[in-house]
């Protein structure tokens, strides 16, 4: 018959407190990529008078200065032509960051927002007309 006031050895106390760390590390990590989320959303708006090119980020976050789109990359058919690296977002929600862009009719502009901690967002815009000359 076994005894019912068993005590545990130093071994085994410290294989459980090994155990619940491990299963706690574990659900840290796995709600890290829960709380991480890529821009929602990335709309291009093209001033051909101005040859500017407005892009505008959906990224909603509860601190922009620890998470936030900290790239904005632009592609011009196909080619990389501007980088822009920050250090925070101006917005919880929704900002919009212009660049001076030359285009043609029928450029093809690729902005992408890229999230500090992961995940990014692209979308095109296809130039429909010349660039109109300023007086």
């Amino acid at each position: 018959m076994l005894p019912h006031n068993k005590s545990i050895g130093p071994e085994a106390s410290l294989f459980r407190t090994m155990k619940a760390l491990v299963a706690f590390m574990l659900l840290v990590m796995l709600a890290l990529p829960a709380m991480a989320h890529s821009p929602a959303q990335v709309s291009l708006v093209y001033d051909n008078q101005n040859q500017s090119l407005s892009v505008t980020t959906t990224h909603q976050v509860s601190n922009p200065s620890n998470h936030y789109v900290y790239k904005i990359a632009i592609q011009k058919n196909g080619t990389q032509i501007l980088t822009t690296e920050y250090k925070n977002q101006p917005a919880t929600n929704t900002f919009t960051y212009d660049y001076p862009i030359n285009t043609t009719k029928g450029d093809v502009l690729k902005a992408t927002a890229y999230c500090s901690i992961a995940g990014s967002r692209s979308a095109e815009i296809i130039i429909t007309e010349e660039a109109k000359q300023v007086a």
